[in-house]
């Protein structure tokens, strides 16, 4: 299958690469001049779970140089750059295309319905992860697990093709009629853990470390479950605490996630995706969020004082 990955950062490279591996035509696609040149130089450094597997030669190009069509668009671009990216590519996008959009964040699907028929758009969440220690090398941890849904089924045989090929990659995928459920679990996952270990500046188990994190998660998380069961989301508080609390002990423990990634290299983050999210839905909604409000300043404040572009 031809296939574009929009957004060729940690996550966009370790599928990227997972999908060559298993046979696919791939093209990575980004804007980050020095990782796009170190690509094309010396290929994709990838390193699994601290093992390291070499040097890989998959084509990437800035989305001004993207041409021709393609079966399947995954988007990994920061929330903040998902309209320009599609600007940028929509001449390649033709009735015939697939999207799947992994984002951090809420609210991608008012803008992917601009560019395409909502029979062709996947709406997804994963828990696979991955890190970059520099231009063109990414780490993965673990495996993982995509949900995805269309925004309006469809008879199309393509959408079980697509997921196939996802599957023989080992980016092991499924239907789903979950996927805005998951999509906020996600979001609450961030909320507390890409917030948390930015703010302190330490790792996932960093944070586990300290005796009082329940307390924060806690507090955040009584904002996302009020203005989620406003918004008529099927919230599972439950198995949110879950998930956070077994990062704590998995193999991801040492994991530094994108956005404390983003504020390390002085990237402006995804914070108003997230945090900042919930506050616009809770002041739509009469609900207060002072917590996940402060954060978003906190996170502002420290991109203001880096000079974070």
């Amino acid at each position: 299958m031809k296939i574009l990955v929009a957004g060729a950062g940690a996550m966009g490279s370790r599928f990227g690469y997972m999908l060559q591996k298993s046979g696919n035509d791939v093209l990575l696609v980004d804007t980050w001049k020095e990782h796009v040149e170190k690509i094309r130089k010396d290929g994709l450094s990838v390193t699994q779970d601290g093992q390291y597997l070499g040097q890989f030669n998959i084509p990437i190009a800035y989305p001004e140089e993207v041409e021709g069509t393609f079966d399947f668009i995954i988007l990994f671009t920061k929330s903040m750059q998902l309209d320009s990216m599609l600007q940028s590519i929509k001449k390649v996008i033709t009735k015939d295309t697939y999207i799947l959009c992994l984002l951090n964040g809420l609210g991608h699907d008012k803008v992917l319905v601009n560019y395409l028929d909502k029979k062709h758009i996947f709406l997804g969440a994963t828990r696979f992860s991955a890190g970059l220690n520099g231009p063109g090398n990414v780490i993965g941890h673990g495996s993982g697990l995509i949900e995805l849904m269309l925004l309006e089924d469809s008879d199309d045989k393509k959408k079980n093709e697509i997921i196939e090929v996802l599957n023989q990659a080992e980016l092991f995928s499924e239907l789903s009629k979950k996927v805005f459920s998951s999509i906020w679990h996600k979001v609450s996952l961030n909320c507390v853990i890409n917030t948390m270990t930015t703010l302190i500046d330490t790792n996932i188990g960093g944070y586990g470390d300290f005796s009082d994190h329940d307390k924060i998660t806690q507090l955040i998380l009584d904002e996302i479950q009020a203005v989620a069961i406003k918004e008529g989301i099927d919230y599972d508080r439950n198995y949110v605490e879950t998930i956070i609390t077994n990062l704590f002990t998995g193999n991801k423990r040492n994991h530094y996630p994108s956005l404390y990634q983003d504020m390390k290299n002085k990237r402006l983050t995804e914070i108003d995706y997230l945090n900042g999210a919930i506050a616009d839905l809770g002041r739509k909604n009469g609900i207060k969020t002072p917590v996940c409000e402060l954060i978003t300043y906190l996170i502002h404040a420290k991109e203001f004082i880096q000079s974070n572009k």
